[in-house]
């Protein structure tokens, strides 16, 4: 096994080295626990340095409880990402069923969805305070935090279970998901869970079958599972599996509910009540033994075994007059005295008892109606004393889940009877007021009124009716700003507006308000402004009251606090983590941004006006007063300018080098934001010839996130590839290029690297205007061939499992050039995880023939077998692809005297491991 700081680059060995030396004889350190846990994925390197020193068998940490604690955090790292959120790969695996997939590959996604998984954090804050941590801790649980995640409960109408009808894939489903969920029981063993009680150490189970299929219901009811992480989502999808299974084949379903039956956790019992509940899966005489046997815990516990009340209330009619009467006989008894604490008052607890027997004959009662007359008459009696039993549902004291419903607006219409100055004054009070609780609200409701439709044409009536355009009314102004839209609905019965002539009624009063009213309200005036941009712009006032409200909305936005993630104005920046973008800067929400884009919105086509920036013109006035503000202002009009950067240089390239070039090429902290803002788009010759240099060298700035790094990497690669085909001179030098690749993150390299194989794959698919597109034969052949050979560098050094998996599908996108391809690329590939023949953009079909099907010569059969014996590991844990096999077969259908080669024998000795 290769250690995971092989592939590591120079610098992120420097890394690798200086944390082996922090962290010599410090991880018997509370403190290093601490620190360890809060790595995330992106510190691969850390971390590496902390598995290396793990595997060295060092005796500080051989000993409790630091052996178990470091044991349960390298384990949590082996764990794949939980997906936050509703998962979107759902839709994938929704596709892949369609097609008709069945395969392993597609079962290993699934239960990926919803397996449980080890999770270790720090101690939280509030544990610490009201729990004494010692200084020399006795256990792994005063160190960290751990137990069981995963992700959310899967949506069934997305998976669309109920149209699978492959029995045995539903079996090798099924017996995948019992394996995860036996996993996730040991785990949570490991973790301190006693094996029979307190389930919301696995993160909780409310029921193991679905209540709610999809997302959330109609009247916003969520399944009583939809927030609980752990071994919930795997155990209801195994639960629904099974069942679907038996809705097929009833044989099939029977083993798995035996062995749940046999099985005794509290997880495997709830399963079998679940399915006991079909009289066809369990009979009476199993179920009556099954019912008399069980403890009062289980008997009696409805959050622990809610299935268990529902399988007796369902079922109880099938039973023997025997079982009924020694069930009815139970219940009656009421549950023992032991479930209530020793100095609860005797007469709470005889009623307490009494309670619980009513519900559950109650239950029974209306899940059947099969009580005997005695006992039915005796309820009826009784049922009185506890009213909120007499009309109980049926899962009445059952685990519910949360309902969700939406808070209808709620309009003061008394505002309808007022009008112009009087109505204004009402509405600025209430929006000025605070209700003492959430019932008391008149700002909200004034709120309410004023967005209705209808309602801002009578403000704008009101407004000009008042004086000085309602100076006076600044929280009017403000709500006014945000509700009035020029896309907003109009009654039926109204008549057509001039959207021009409405603006024009707004502008004429805007250019009336004072410098306090525009401050107080320039949240809702510069969304008015940035709304109606289009109409503003042509406006005859629309240039002054631009002019007029811009330094006010500067301060404003200066004034705005800016989170941690903000951009960092000062000199330097602190290096980001590998993988994490910083929060970019918000160049949208905030005044100064609105107004920008309405400078964007007055900037003409350059084919119309090919000099907009003559003196005098508006667009002229506007970019010099934009281009003077300081601060968080300036940072974000400059950055909303640079992406439109092509734009600008074709109109005034002096003014652009000096007022946007300029700033990017500093060093400070505020140039990093300016190359995000770069970095959104892919960048080509006109504007690389001017910052392509300063770009290579900010591809190499870890102060910028990987992703930013990695667009700004792509547009120079596929600059280069451009060049190389047009056989012009690039806009950045290749050696330049290639010394930046060779000083590039391993995770940014591999961006480079699939670079090229969009750059054939796109360029081959789009036909110029008047033509047919490239072939991406020729493509490869006139640009990527020559970019291996002359750009990308040829140390084997820089051959990681990251760019091998970002070239192995270059072949296949190369098409005819498929053998030339691999020839040039196979110096650069090592080993990596291929799951499937799509990392090597060979499965599935196109049109009516599969993509395999490409191979149809005894050339290009030896080059995939090549490519294929060089990229899949040998090592006894190496992934294999799981529809290896079809592209052995492949091989050998065009060239059968490769199936006698060592590398073919290997590889179809591997697939056999599939």
């Amino acid at each position: 096994m290769i250690p995971s700081w092989a592939y590591l680059d120079e610098h992120d060995r420097s890394v690798f080295r200086a944390a082996l030396a922090f962290l010599d004889n410090r991880l018997a350190e509370p403190s290093t626990i601490d620190w360890a846990v809060r790595l995330g994925r992106d510190r691969r390197i850390e971390r590496a340095a902390i598995e290396n020193l793990l595997s060295n068998h060092r005796a500080d940490v051989a000993k409790e409880p630091w052996a178990t604690t470091w044991r349960l955090i390298e384990e949590s790292w082996s764990e794949r990402a939980v997906e936050s959120g509703p998962s979107t790969a759902i839709y994938e695996i929704q596709r892949r069923l369609r097609t008709g997939d069945r395969s392993g590959a597609i079962v290993s996604a699934i239960v990926d969805l919803v397996a449980p998984r080890l999770k270790v954090e720090a101690l939280s804050s509030s544990f610490r305070q009201f729990a004494k941590v010692p200084r020399r801790p006795k256990t792994f649980r005063q160190l960290v935090s751990a137990g069981l995640t995963s992700g959310e409960i899967v949506d069934l109408d997305v998976l669309e279970l109920d149209k699978l009808d492959d029995v045995p894939f539903l079996r090798a489903l099924a017996n995948a998901l019992e394996r995860s969920v036996d996993h996730g029981l040991d785990i949570g063993r490991r973790v301190g869970w006693d094996g029979q009680h307190r389930l919301w150490q696995l993160g909780d189970l409310s029921r193991v079958y679905y209540l709610v299929r999809g997302r959330r219901t109609v009247d916003g009811q969520d399944d009583p599972d939809a927030y609980h992480h752990g071994i919930a989502p795997a155990v209801k999808l195994l639960y629904e599996v099974v069942t679907r299974i038996g809705e097929l084949i009833r044989e099939e379903e029977l083993p798995f509910v035996r062995r749940w039956r046999l099985t005794n956790t509290p997880v495997h019992i709830r399963l079998w009540a679940a399915a006991a509940r079909n009289s066809q899966v369990i009979s009476d005489a199993e179920l009556s033994a099954f019912l008399l046997a069980l403890d009062d815990s289980r008997f009696w516990d409805l959050h622990g075994y809610p299935e268990i009340a529902e399988l007796r209330a369902a079922r109880f009619g099938e039973l023997g007059p025997e079982a009924q009467a020694t069930l009815i006989a139970r219940l009656r008894k009421g549950p023992p005295r032991n479930f209530w604490p020793k100095k609860a008052e005797p007469e709470k607890v005889k009623n307490g008892r009494l309670y619980w027997t009513l519900r559950e004959l109650k239950r029974m009662d209306l899940a059947n109606g099969n009580l005997p007359q005695n006992v039915k008459a005796w309820l009826d009696a009784e049922i009185g004393k506890f009213p909120d039993l007499v009309g109980m549902s049926a899962d009445e004291g059952l685990p519910e889940g949360v309902t969700v419903k939406d808070v209808a607006p709620t309009p003061d219409d008394r505002y309808d009877a007022l009008e112009g100055v009087a109505r204004l004054r009402a509405l600025e009070t209430a929006l000025a007021s605070a209700g003492e609780k959430w019932s008391d609200d008149p700002a909200g409701r004034a709120d309410d009124w004023l967005r209705q439709p209808t309602k801002v044409a009578l403000i704008l009536n009101d407004l000009e009716q008042a004086e000085s355009g309602g100076d006076e009314f600044p929280r009017v102004w403000n709500r006014f700003g945000w509700a009035h839209s020029p896309t907003r609905p109009e009654p039926v019965d109204a008549s057509a507006q001039d959207p021009q002539d409405e603006a024009d009624r707004v502008l004429a009063l805007l250019a009336q308000l004072s410098e306090r009213t525009l401050s107080v309200a320039i949240e809702g005036i510069s969304s008015w402004l940035d709304h109606w941009r289009k109409h503003v712009v042509v406006s005859a006032d629309g240039l002054a009251v631009w002019l007029k409200i811009w330094p006010l909305a500067v301060t404003a936005t200066n004034s705005q606090a800016e989170s941690d993630d903000g951009a960092n104005l000062s000199v330097t920046a602190t290096i980001v983590d590998n993988d994490r973008e910083p929060k970019d800067l918000d160049t949208l929400n905030t005044p100064v941004g609105k107004l920008v884009g309405v400078f964007l919105a007055a900037c003409p086509s350059l084919n119309q006006v090919p000099s907009p920036f003559e003196a005098g013109a508006a667009a002229r006035q506007m970019r010099d007063v934009l281009v003077t503000a300081d601060g968080r202002s300036g940072l974000i009009a400059r950055h909303r300018l640079i992406e439109g950067l092509p734009y600008f240089l074709r109109a005034d390239r002096v003014w652009t080098e000096e007022n946007l070039v300029t700033p990017l090429r500093k060093g400070d902290g505020a140039s990093l934001a300016l190359w995000r803002a770069v970095a959104r788009a892919t960048r080509f010759a006109d504007v690389l010839k001017f910052i392509g240099n300063a770009m290579a060298e900010k591809a190499t700035d870890r102060r910028l996130g990987r992703e930013t790094r990695g667009r700004l990497v792509f547009s120079l690669i596929v600059e280069a590839l451009h060049a190389l085909r047009d056989n012009r001179e690039p806009a950045v030098p290749n050696a330049r290029v290639q010394q930046m690749l060779r000083t590039l993150d391993d995770e940014v390299r591999a961006t480079a690297a699939n670079a090229v194989q969009q750059f054939v794959k796109e360029l081959s698919s789009k036909a110029p205007q008047g033509g047919e597109p490239p072939s991406a034969a020729a493509l490869f052949r006139t640009a990527a061939m020559p970019f291996f050979r002359d750009v990308w560098p040829q140390e084997r050094s820089l051959a990681t499992p990251g760019v091998s998996k970002a070239l192995a599908d270059l072949p296949a996108t190369s098409r005819e050039a498929f053998a030339e391809a691999v020839e040039v690329i196979e110096r650069f590939l090592v080993p990596f995880e291929c799951w499937s023949m799509l990392e090597y953009g060979l499965y599935g079909d196109e049109g009516k023939s599969k993509k395999l099907s490409m191979i149809d010569d005894e050339v290009k059969a030896n080059a995939l077998l090549r490519l294929l014996d060089l990229t899949i590991g040998t090592s006894e844990g190496a992934v294999i692809p799981y529809d290896l096999t079809d592209a052995l077969d492949q091989i050998r259908s065009v060239a059968s005297h490769l199936a006698d080669s060592v590398s073919y024998r290997r590889l179809s000795t591997a697939a056999r491991r599939v």
